[in-house]
């Protein structure tokens, strides 16, 4: 009976033992089975991971700018590239694919099955770069912008709150370009306003903040202290962080090449005019600190920025009639040839009133012209006691705003040009004057800063400019 028991026992134990090498194999054939799956999935997926593009199309507000050796003032620039997409080839020696099993079970249907050497996979596209590009008009302080600034208290300037209301609209753009036309020599000569300027370097600061990027130095005030207050002026633009074109310290560097999202955009400035200032100098100095408008030259300067990579050249101008609303005979000659020898944008300014925008086809490219910004800080009034035709416009102003697209066949395509009315509009706290540059988005525009005062001349404003203004189709 005990060796009946004994042999029970161990035949038990053997058939036990032989049960969980049983099981035991089938757990290892089921878990090669699901690793071969994850092997057959990793292989189909590994390389197909979509590359990083910008889908909206929409520029980054958030990109920082290059200038090329010829720029005065440069900083860092990053250029965003889509990576490339790359397809795993089926039967290539990192594929591995083990052999069917009927023990082993199915793989999930749902995996996709690796392409064939015959299936491309379709490549994504990359939209074409593009920047935003915001322009105005003057930038100047009057006597009762200088009173504006000050602050008795401390002595000193702060002409931020001018920009207060559009300054959401300047920086936002990946480029904002400005006429400054004053000088800051310092105070050593004293802060004046006209006929013969001179801003406290704060302006520069405030403009910076603002989000200015380029002011060009080429009208007809940069002279108004002399050789020694234009040169501080452009140091000081500089200083601030920004780019000074149209005149020079050495006579290099009157133009500038920024590249911009993958888009080398050239910017040129000349004058027509420098009050009378630029008789005091030689040949020699004048070819040297100043670009008056010359056709040769600016002929010459654009096929030369064209040779030096520019995708899009951008002309300021200084010219026309003082307070006149329509652009003289040489604006609109003068315009033509401009954009004939290979400019895309041109920004007038000096009238101080707002003058007409056109677009103009030239070689199957769409060009812009506007022949006057008009002034954007200024103190002009309506209600002033000086004799000057079309006072009434001459408190307004226009932010031009650009978008650009890379031309795959060379140079760029204007996609938008739309514009921001601006009215400054003027105030009193404490019996002191308070200025503020008003954005002005529709007739229907509302705000803090819209009172029942000024509400009739905003609109009316508003108006004045978009009536002579040209939209692109």
């Amino acid at each position: 009976m005990k060796t009946k028991m004994r042999l029970f026992k161990h035949t038990f134990t053997i058939l036990s033992i032989m049960c969980c090498l049983l099981l035991g194999s089938t757990s290892i054939i089921y878990a090669i089975g699901e690793l071969d799956s994850d092997i057959v999935f990793s292989s189909v997926n590994s390389d197909k991971s979509p590359a990083t593009v910008n889908e909206s199309g929409e520029p980054s507000y958030t990109s920082t700018y290059t200038s090329t050796d010829t720029a005065t003032n440069t900083s860092t620039n990053t250029t965003d590239s889509a990576s490339a997409t790359s397809t795993q080839d089926n039967n290539s020696s990192d594929s591995f694919v083990p052999a069917a099993d009927s023990s082993v079970p199915a793989a999930d249907s749902s995996v996709p099955a690796a392409p064939t050497e015959d299936q491309a996979v379709p490549s994504q596209e990359v939209p074409p770069a593009t920047i935003t590009i915001s322009a105005v008009g003057d930038l100047m302080a009057h006597q009762g912008n200088l009173n504006n600034a000050y602050t008795p208290k401390t002595g000193t300037y702060n002409f931020n709150g001018f920009l207060e209301y559009v300054k959401p609209y300047l920086t936002k753009s990946d480029l904002t370009i400005g006429n400054f036309e004053t000088v800051t020599a310092g105070p050593s000569s004293g802060y004046t306003s006209y006929p013969s300027f001179n801003t406290p370097d704060a302006m520069l600061t405030a403009l910076s903040s603002a989000g200015f990027d380029v002011l060009s130095t080429a009208n007809n005030h940069c002279l108004d202290r002399g050789i020694n207050g234009l040169t501080r002026t452009i140091k000081k633009i500089e200083e601030n962080k920004m780019t000074n074109v149209g005149s020079s310290i050495d006579g290099k560097n009157k133009f500038t090449i920024k590249e911009i999202n993958g888009i080398k955009v050239s910017i040129l400035s000349y004058s027509a005019a420098f009050n009378g200032n630029e008789k005091r100098l030689s040949d020699t100095q004048k070819t040297k600190y100043l670009s008056p408008i010359n056709e040769t030259q600016i002929k010459s300067d654009i096929k030369m920025v064209k040779a030096k990579g520019a995708d899009a050249i951008i002309v300021i101008m200084h010219w026309g009639n003082e307070y006149q609303r329509e652009p003289n005979a040489t604006q609109t000659s003068l315009s033509k040839k401009i954009l004939s020898w290979g400019a895309d944008i041109i920004l007038g300014s000096h009238p101080h009133v707002v003058q007409k925008s056109e677009i103009t086809k030239v070689n199957d490219k769409e060009k812009f012209v506007i022949y006057s910004m008009g002034n954007f800080i200024s103190g002009y009034r309506r209600s002033d006691k000086a004799k000057r035709p079309n006072k009434v416009y001459t408190e307004d102003g226009v932010i031009v705003q650009f978008q650009l697209e890379k031309d795959p066949k060379g140079g760029i395509i204007i996609k938008k040009a739309d514009y921001i009315p601006t009215w400054v509009d003027k105030s009193y706290v404490n019996n002191r004057p308070v200025f503020k540059i008003v954005p002005i988005l529709s007739t229907d525009i509302s705000g803090s800063y819209i009172t029942n005062y000024n509400r009739s001349f905003i609109k009316q404003s508003y108006r004045n400019t978009m009536d002579i203004m040209t939209k692109l189709k």
